[in-house]
């Protein structure tokens, strides 16, 4: 059986996120698989209608935390939730995660014979249009996936590689003792723990370009933390194996997204000083990407997508009106 810890605070979009927490319990309720949602009560009506809302599926346990705090802190709920966990494997999900089962079971299999310690799935982000041909089962996942790989502009926004999406044993949570609560509001939690995961398991020398802070939209062009990170989703690109991440909306000036600046001064912080003066020939994910599909005889071509590295979203919004309100930064 595998388990989902899913953080939930109902401070933000409140009734988006209730809506999709019913959506993937109701999804989940017949297949093997537990979701325990550690939510931060914040003791509105909205948490209310959470608790009760979510108290009919027995799948579902909703371990709530007396939330006095200002800011959202994902990783105390996602700690909190994780002191319910009975089962030997769990992943780590977003509310806005489709819940594609069959994928997160295919990889929950793989460790459990030994395949690789634990799995970071790429996430690839819906439009809005995307989310709803999706949601109202007017296409498969599937389908949705080969329209990305055919260069498909509508249904898609970028793909993260890589993503929070985890799959490990829950031993290894504990060893790593989780999430380290410092981090509030959005950011920078997730690598955190995905490399102290790492390092648990590989024990990996940070080179000296470990810091560099860049996101990018292509998975192969990545650099600094986020390219050694990435270089472990490199077989599950290949598969072609990603998971959904569900359209919502996004206020630039959100408090939950400007604590990203304090959360990478946390995160350099805590690894500044074990940076090595050791460099990597290749500052990027290509070469590695280009061997691996020499090694299995894969055809390149198959993945050109993953190399389109065009910054921003204005050429894959769904309307108009989106696209102009993304060229004025509204």
């Amino acid at each position: 059986m595998l388990t989902a810890i899913i953080p939930i605070d109902l401070k933000r979009r409140p009734k988006d996120i209730i809506q999709k927490a019913i959506s993937i319990a109701e999804a989940t309720r017949e297949n093997n698989f537990k979701i325990i949602f550690g939510h931060g009560n914040r003791f509105t009506k909205y948490d209310h209608v959470f608790i009760e809302a979510l108290g009919e599926y027995n799948n579902v346990i909703v371990n709530s935390y007396d939330c006095s705090y200002k800011y959202i802190n994902t990783s105390l709920l996602r700690n909190f939730a994780f002191k319910l966990v009975d089962t030997e494997f769990i992943i780590l999900l977003d509310v806005d995660i489709y819940p594609d089962v069959v994928l997160f079971e295919k990889y929950k299999n793989k460790i459990q014979k030994g395949v690789k310690p634990f799995y970071i799935l790429p996430c690839l982000y819906l439009t809005k249009h995307g989310t709803h041909i999706l949601i109202k089962k007017k296409i498969s996942v599937e389908l949705l996936k080969k329209r990305y790989f055919d260069f498909s502009r509508k249904e898609f926004l970028h793909l993260a590689s890589p993503s929070s999406i985890t799959i490990l044993k829950s031993e290894s949570y504990k060893k790593i003792h989780g999430f380290d609560e410092s981090f509030q509001g959005h950011g920078y939690e997730d690598f955190d723990f995905l490399i102290r995961l790492y390092n648990h398991h590989f024990l990996s020398k940070l080179k000296s370009d470990f810091l560099i802070d860049k996101p990018c939209h292509s998975p192969l062009f990545t650099t600094g933390f986020r390219k050694y990170l990435g270089e472990y989703c490199l077989d599950i690109l290949l598969q072609k194996d990603l998971a959904l991440h569900l359209y919502h909306d996004k206020k630039h000036n959100d408090s939950y997204y400007s604590a990203r600046e304090e959360n990478y001064r946390i995160f350099r912080d805590k690894y500044k000083n074990a940076i090595s003066d050791e460099c990597h020939y290749d500052t990027t994910l290509l070469l590695s990407f280009i061997q691996r599909c020499i090694d299995r005889g894969d055809d390149i071509r198959d993945y050109s997508i993953y190399f389109d590295n065009k910054p921003g979203h204005v050429d894959r919004y769904d309307t108009m009106y989106r696209k102009v309100k993304y060229i004025l930064g509204i």
